[in-house]
């Protein structure tokens, strides 16, 4: 178990900025510090990932390990220019399908539009990527972990309409099979840190849970994707997290402000924004 004063999250890429001199942009990276090792999950939409790290004096060279949440370009888009500046292999952890070409339709568009990674795996992996492409959890210590694959538990979490995977010529609908999250096991609870939680904010807390093998949440930190979630799944994922008793939500990208707003009113000062430059240590302190 990990003790919480070995563990800083300092959010690299995101939709906005809390400094002057950082780049706000639709997407997300996160790089979390275990003591000495380091892991970066996703790796924001473009080279601004790498301006803001240094703008943020965080040193990308000293990365063990990349994690992608799924392969949508908000997630993947500075992936070359992160692994430029790490200048040597380097192991990027995702699902096999996060290498699927993806799309955006949603009605009343006229076609299809490419959302998946910008670059070819050729190109990445020429830049230094080493893949690992599993649909199980990787255990990057004791108690550090990649969710792998997040199963559906909840009866409220659908995946959210528009997006397809092309195979075979043919759009098909994308289960998103590629969303996953990082999980660390601390002794103040387990802390969750989300891409964008296609699968379902809940679903995957859920999951974390049962792989972790401990129940208490300190923290949900990222992207949960309710941005444009109905009304009624906002309202029952509020209730679980309050019946989970999660106790801090630190979120951002795709939450969506309304969705933001309900819950920083819903859940006072055990909620707060996660921008880009938000540093966060523990333990977190109302």
């Amino acid at each position: 178990m990990i003790d919480h004063r070995d563990l800083t999250f300092t959010t690299v890429s995101e939709n906005t900025s809390t400094r002057v001199g950082l780049v706000g942009e639709w997407g997300l990276s996160i790089l979390i510090a275990v003591g000495a090792r380091r892991f970066l999950l996703d790796a924001g939409a473009s080279a601004c990932t790498v301006s803001n790290a240094d703008a943020l004096g965080v040193d990308l060279r000293s990365i063990d390990a990349i994690i992608l949440s799924h392969g949508h370009y908000d997630h993947t888009g500075g992936l070359a220019a992160v692994l430029a500046r790490i200048g040597r292999q380097t192991r990027v952890i995702a699902h096999e399908s996060a290498l699927e070409p993806k799309f955006m339709k949603r009605p009343g568009d006229e076609s299809y539009r490419y959302i998946g990674m910008p670059h070819r795996r050729e190109a990445l992996e020429t830049a230094g990527a080493r893949f690992e492409l599993t649909a199980s959890p990787v255990w990057l210590t004791d108690d550090v972990a990649t969710s792998g694959e997040e199963p559906f538990t909840t009866d409220f979490e659908p995946l959210a309409p528009g997006f397809f995977v092309k195979r075979d010529e043919r759009f098909q609908p994308d289960t998103m099979a590629d969303d996953q999250s990082l999980y660390i096991r601390t002794d103040l609870g387990l802390v969750i840190v989300l891409g964008c939680a296609h699968r379902g904010t809940i679903n995957i807390i859920r999951h974390a849970r049962k792989l972790m093998g401990t129940s208490e949440v300190d923290l949900v930190l990222g992207g949960t994707h309710l941005g444009p979630a109905p009304a009624g799944q906002l309202a029952r994922t509020m209730a679980e997290l309050k019946e989970m008793d999660v106790k801090w939500l630190g979120l951002s990208h795709c939450t969506g402000l309304p969705a933001a707003a309900r819950l920083s009113a819903d859940f006072g000062k055990r909620f707060f924004f996660n921008n880009a430059g938000t540093v966060v240590t523990l333990p977190l302190r109302i």
